[in-house]
């Protein structure tokens, strides 16, 4: 009799363990949309494997990009302005360059990409805000103040959702222009998403001139290239263990690599007609377009996990 009801009671207690089983995988499934994180950080969602997310996540896909022309307490973009006018269209043409280098860079690994860039022609792809910081303000951008302005803009604004069933575009990345000069402190930079960040929004934050430069087309697609993953190879950062001896290794054998210079390798300089920088092996592999990649394993590198 007592093993009898020992047996009901274990019955009943795996039953009731299947069913929280089942809950969860349902829940899990629903919230997570077939995500999942893997040991090295990547992330797979659906069949597509990749190392980025958020609002950019596989590059070899349709990207749309959003255009934000964008107003600080020192500068401002006017339309009825020539000069104005004319660094509009020239952020126009240096971004239409950038879009075409990254659909080649995936199309010689085998995959396709697709990059919508033409604010010119498609309204609905540019905005104008206002920002009441000072947005060449370096330490403004490093205390993500700028973010939250940017975020909220993009969640009252732009109907991202609409935008991507419209293009049939799988990623959306946010281009916020700043109409800087030569006296500008600022250096131009990406807020990618990690987990657990308040807006998916992946955003670069692109001033028009810093380091006293008219930032250039490698510039964009520098940029553009972190929103899906790929880290600075100019510079250490223990999240994906770039280390000084490493970056010595790149410097020697990866020396074009676009995520370590947007110079011309010939020449030193900037080019604005066209992109000669390349995508190595190791930019590959953090964007996805690698499953694999022996300089990462040789020099141990790491994608970050966000907790």
């Amino acid at each position: 009799m007592n093993e009898r009801k020992h047996f009901y009671n274990l019955t009943i207690i795996l039953i009731f363990i299947t069913i929280c089983i089942g809950f969860a995988f349902l829940y899990l499934h629903e919230s997570k949309s077939k995500r999942t994180i893997f040991s090295d950080g990547s992330l797979s969602e659906g069949n597509q494997h990749y190392y980025a997310a958020g609002s950019a996540g596989d590059i070899a896909g349709t990207t749309l990009v959003v255009s934000i022309f964008a107003d600080d307490q020192n500068t401002s973009w006017d339309e009825t302005d020539a000069a104005d006018v004319e660094k509009m269209a020239k952020i126009q043409e240096y971004l239409t360059i950038a879009g075409d280098y990254l659909e080649d860079v995936v199309a010689d690994y085998q995959k396709e990409a697709d990059f919508i860039t033409d604010f010119s022609n498609n309204t609905d792809l540019k905005y104008h805000m206002s920002m009441d910081i000072v947005a060449t303000d370096q330490d403004v951008l490093d205390s993500g103040e700028i973010d939250e302005i940017a975020w909220d803009y993009i969640s009252r604004s732009i109907d991202t959702e609409n935008l991507k069933t419209k293009y049939q575009a799988d990623n959306v990345i946010y281009m916020l222009y700043i109409d800087s000069d030569v006296t500008n402190p600022a250096v131009t930079c990406t807020r990618n998403w990690y987990e657990g960040m308040p807006s998916e929004a992946e955003i670069v934050y692109l001033f028009n001139i810093d380091y006293e430069m008219t930032n250039c087309p490698a510039v964009y697609a520098h940029e553009m290239l972190h929103t899906f993953g790929a880290p600075d190879l100019y510079m250490e950062d223990e999240d994906y263990n770039v280390t000084a001896s490493f970056m010595d290794y790149v410097n020697e054998h990866l020396s074009n690599d676009i995520m370590l210079t947007c110079s011309d390798a010939t020449t030193g300089d900037y080019r604005y007609d066209a992109i000669t920088n390349e995508v190595s092996e190791v930019s590959a592999y953090y964007i996805g377009l690698l499953e694999q990649s022996d300089i990462a394993e040789q020099w141990n590198l790491t994608i970050p996990v966000y907790e």
